[in-house]
């Protein structure tokens, strides 16, 4: 069984970066994927995290040299990380799908809209943990030929 950690759109929000930071530690992924905005925060979680972390630049990160797309394989389960910006998330989910196909992956992460979002399109699974700048999360677990995603909240106590 593998779990990833999956976040996007943390925007320079310190406290929830470091709320998540500390959950994630006790978590212990098996990797964790920043899907753009702001590079600054992948950076700097990068340094503090012990898991594996793939990182994607957003439309807020105009200058960074951070890949637009990032790919990863966990058994069966071939999955593609984009922000979602260049793939115009915002208008709907076909443009993604074509673009996870044509990468050769079954499941898309991505960010951008801010709203969490988990569900098939077209043969793909779609996972939008929605903005951690909000305390939004998301964890994925494959497990076989299962890929089961949840969208979750931080709280803030």
């Amino acid at each position: 069984m593998t779990r990833l950690g999956v976040i996007s759109d943390s925007h320079d929000r310190g406290y929830w970066l470091e709320k998540w930071l500390e959950y994630a530690k006790k978590q212990k992924y098996d990797a964790v994927f920043h899907l753009g905005d702001y590079d600054s925060d992948a950076r700097w979680l990068k340094k503090r995290l012990d898991a594996p972390m793939f990182c994607v630049a957003g439309n807020c990160d105009m200058f960074s040299k951070l890949p637009r797309m990032a790919r990863a394989a966990y058994g069966p389960h071939r999955l593609l990380a984009v922000h979602g910006h260049l793939q115009d998330v915002k208008y709907g989910y076909d443009k993604l799908c074509w673009y996870t196909e044509e990468q050769n992956a079954t499941i898309a992460l991505f960010g951008h809209t801010h709203v969490p979002y988990a569900g098939m399109e077209g043969g793909i699974l779609l996972m939008n943990p929605g903005a951690l700048m909000d305390g939004r999360y998301g964890e994925l677990t494959l497990d076989g030929d299962r890929a089961v995603p949840r969208l979750e909240t931080l709280r803030d106590e």
